[in-house]
């Protein structure tokens, strides 16, 4: 599933082909450059740079271009936004079809601010289906000097509470998420390198370790959640490699968070 409304795989006026052989010059030439004279951080026209962004990276229409929250989003509106939205939904469906519909893809992207990668490039791809069976809300690809990683995404409700008030164990809603990332879990520990390829990530040169995938379930809110379910939380993440879970309210911080990129 693409990100944008156009296709950045595609070259659409003169501006932009110019700007491309530009960049291809540039970067084709040997020594030290300023990397404040590439056009892609020179040329003029906004919309041009953000075209070259996007056209020479790797996935052109899942590439999360880094400076759009700092020039085009007023995060503290669309954090207010967002926090009426995840106490007014009634399932999950309803939040999702908010990003979707919105294309404000910065709100699952802002789950890079509880990894340590994405300084060198970041991607989303929602919907992202592996296996005969399996479909991960939305999966971040990021980049940092240690190579790529990759998070697996489920969101779950967000008006449920994180633990049942009868007994000392996990909602429905948290036991669902657990379980599909536990399903997903062992189905990639068996097909890591299938997976790789099905994403086009092997024909890039890229090969990404058990040990850089990741999982994250987004559930319910703080304000559902007391200090019993909250050590019940990092129970059940402890008992997990590579897992987190976080709130829906994280989100609502996270935005405010990403103001100087992802």
């Amino acid at each position: 599933m693409n990100l944008y409304e156009r296709d950045y795989t595609k070259i659409l006026n003169q501006d932009e082909l110019k700007a491309a052989e530009a960049y291809k010059e540039y970067h084709a030439k040997k020594g030290i450059k300023c990397t404040a004279d590439a056009p892609e951080r020179s040329n003029p026209n906004e919309e041009v740079r953000r075209f070259l962004w996007h056209f020479h990276s790797l996935f052109p229409n899942n590439y999360l271009y880094h400076l759009e929250p700092m020039k085009i989003l007023d995060l503290e509106k669309e954090s207010r936004e967002f926090k009426k939205v995840i106490y007014s939904a009634k399932n999950e469906n309803e939040i999702q079809s908010y990003i979707k519909t919105n294309r404000k893809w910065f709100i699952p992207a802002s789950l890079y601010k509880e990894y340590n990668f994405a300084h060198h490039g970041a991607f989303l791809f929602p919907e992202l289906s592996f296996g005969a069976e399996y479909v991960s809300d939305y999966c971040l690809l990021g980049r940092s000097s240690d190579g790529f990683s990759i998070v697996l995404v489920e969101f779950e409700k967000a008006n449920v509470p994180f633990m049942m008030q009868t007994q000392n164990s996990e909602s429905e809603s948290v036991r669902k998420g657990i379980t599909q990332i536990r399903d997903w879990k062992r189905w990639l520990d068996d097909n890591r390198e299938y997976f790789i390829r099905s994403m086009g990530l092997e024909a890039k040169g890229i090969k990404i370790p058990t040990s850089r995938i990741y999982y994250c379930l987004v559930v319910s809110r703080r304000d559902l959640m007391d200090q019993t379910a909250a050590d019940l939380r990092s129970q059940l993440i402890c008992e997990m490699q590579n897992f987190k879970i976080v709130s829906y309210d994280r989100l609502v911080d996270n935005i405010l968070a990403i103001a100087n990129g992802y």
